[in-house]
């Protein structure tokens, strides 16, 4: 009948039910018969409850940054909006040559790319402002 049962919490007062076609059931006080029935490990054995695994702050800035991404447009606006733009392209004018190409010809920017690191190192940047600015350039349309 079942394929598979766990708790859904520490309290053991539900189960999950998974049937072979994919599809669940809930067992609860609301079906006392059955609930009684897996309970008592009629149906096999019922797996322990695991709670969620908490997402910390850390992996959900790293999430945030991974998808972070901007066109050349709206980079150089919001480097010009925070007042950074004329100091950027100073910065690059003595960077690596491969930085150089990259902020001269990009046609987009990722928040994690070594060209944005570059930039970052050249103006001392941390990366909560690094964030910050990618944030407003991402909401910045021509």
């Amino acid at each position: 009948m079942f394929e598979y049962l766990t708790w859904l919490d520490a309290e053991k007062t539900t189960i999950q039910a998974k049937r072979a076609d994919g599809s669940t059931r809930i067992i609860d006080a609301a079906t006392a018969d059955l609930f009684g029935i897996a309970k008592a490990g009629k149906l096999g054995a019922i797996a322990a409850y695991a709670p969620p695994r908490v997402v910390t702050k850390a992996e959900l800035l790293a999430v945030e940054r991974a998808g972070m991404k901007c066109s050349r447009f709206q980079a150089k606006a919001a480097l010009h909006a925070a007042g950074l733009l004329d100091d950027v392209e100073t910065a690059m004018a003595t960077a690596d040559r491969f930085a150089q190409i990259a902020w001269a010809d990009a046609i987009e920017f990722r928040r994690n790319s070594p060209t944005i690191k570059a930039i970052a190192d050249a103006m001392k940047l941390k990366d909560a402002q690094i964030d910050t600015l990618f944030r407003a350039a991402m909401q910045i349309e021509a």
